[in-house]
């Protein structure tokens, strides 16, 4: 018998805060989970599509029962716009006992609260870069900020949320307007952490546990920006493909490096997805520092799924088609569950 997947998602079509520009990497939500929905089918697998209701969790359930489905393709990434609540899909379909894919809902919270994540990364000894979280733009400032650039972000958003040129500043004044621009925008407190000016590496990770696999890594190609512009990837470059950013910053395979700085990245990568308690897959994006040092910069626990998706990338150059990254991903959801060997 084939079998049965559900594709849960959001039906949001903006974010609780922000502006209109950044509604856009929600509404590229669908696209993912219509490539997603296409690969389930080149599997021979049955798909349903089901919403994950804001206002009504138990109509979700009662939905999912409905459909009698083996597994669900976790794909909420907010509910009523708020990113902060995608963890509750996950607490829900785990309340329920449906075996879904991907991180579970406390690795989800972590991931998505940066400063709980930095807090957590540093005790498991992860190498982070210097920060601090200022709940407004006239708190103390409590590192010296001579002779270092910062650079200064929402500090519970994914998708890049708030980050453009302007979050990289080299003095105070700027860096207290830049808080001040997130936490007005955002409604949040803003974390600001040192600017690592070296080569960017997205690191993809397959799998659970001991299983979880390091996918070939992948590298941030600055070499066509504007040197006027700090090398960053920014919200445009992620999502508004009529940028200079977008064209200007492509995931490329990693260029060549010595072997021991590729280890070093591996090990503090799969370091990062174990201390957060990833699952099924993610991402970690780390820099390197002026030492050679790989700091990690952030931990997606539901990176981009999409045919031309940076992780996608990665997972073709270990040998796997969309279809063939897609299974794998449910396996280890059965596998989790004990549905499957």
């Amino acid at each position: 018998m084939s079998l049965r997947v559900a594709l849960l998602s959001g039906a949001d079509e903006s974010i609780a805060s922000g502006d209109e520009r950044d509604a856009i990497a929600v509404r590229a939500a669908e696209g993912a989970a219509i490539s997603i929905e296409r690969a389930c089918r080149a599997n021979e697998w049955l798909t349903v599509r089901v919403e994950a209701r804001a206002d009504a969790p138990d109509a979700t359930l009662a939905d999912l029962a409905r459909a009698e489905v083996d597994v669900v393709f976790q794909l909420v990434e907010s509910i009523r716009g708020e990113a902060r609540f995608e963890a509750a899909a996950a607490w829900l379909l785990e309340w329920a006992r449906i075996p879904y894919t991907g991180s579970g809902p406390v690795a989800i919270t972590l991931a998505l609260e940066k400063p709980i994540a930095r807090a957590v990364l540093a005790a498991r000894g992860a190498p982070i870069p210097d920060g601090f979280v200022l709940e407004k733009a006239t708190d103390p400032i409590p590192l010296d900020l001579a002779s270092r650039r910062w650079i200064v972000k929402p500090s519970r958003e994914d998708a890049s949320h708030g980050i453009a040129a302007e979050s990289v500043v080299a003095d105070e004044a700027s860096l207290r307007a830049r808080v001040d621009h997130v936490v007005r925008t955002y409604r949040q407190p803003a974390l600001v952490e040192e600017f690592i000016d070296g080569r960017e590496f997205n690191v993809a990770i397959l799998g659970s546990g001991a299983a979880a696999e390091v996918l070939p890594l992948g590298e941030i190609d600055y070499a066509r920006l504007d040197p006027a512009h700090p090398r960053l990837l920014t919200y445009a470059a992620k999502w508004d493909e009529a940028s200079v950013e977008y064209h200007a910053t492509p995931s490329i395979g990693a260029r060549p490096m010595a072997r021991e700085l590729e280890e070093r990245i591996r090990d503090t990568a799969r370091a990062a997805y174990a201390a957060l308690g990833l699952a099924g897959y993610g991402r970690v994006d780390l820099r390197v520092n002026a030492r050679g040092e790989p700091l990690v910069i952030d931990v997606n626990p539901n990176p981009d799924l999409s045919p031309d998706s940076g992780f996608q990338k990665a997972a073709a150059r270990a040998g796997l088609d969309h279809a063939h990254t897609v299974r794998r991903i449910v396996d280890d959801a059965l596998r989790r569950a004990g549905a499957i060997a």
